[in-house]
């Protein structure tokens, strides 16, 4: 009986539209309230923007970085080619 019952208050109660919405507001903003919001989205549009160049920005930054780095990592590896070099014409030597 009690099964019967939650399966007919399910089927009758959950497809039924929610009422407590409540009605959409008619009250219009003030002059001072429109200028607020103005302002607000063109920060929120400044920051946007900024926030789109320093993403293109970046990425070029990083890649000099990377390409310096490979330069001074070819030179450190022709430094210690020259060492062991000179450390085997030592051995050589004696």
């Amino acid at each position: 009986m009690r099964c019967r019952n939650l399966i007919l208050f399910g089927c009758l109660c959950l497809p039924m539209p929610a009422f407590a919405q409540g009605a959409p507001a008619t009250q219009e903003a003030t002059p001072a309230e429109m200028r607020e919001l103005i302002e607000a989205v063109r920060a929120g549009a400044k920051a946007s923007r900024e926030t789109a160049d320093h993403a293109r920005v970046v990425p070029d930054i990083l890649t000099q970085i990377l390409a310096k780095l490979d330069k001074l990592e070819d030179k450190l590896d022709k430094v210690e080619n020259a060492v062991k070099a000179q450390s085997r014409q030592a051995a050589g030597r004696k």
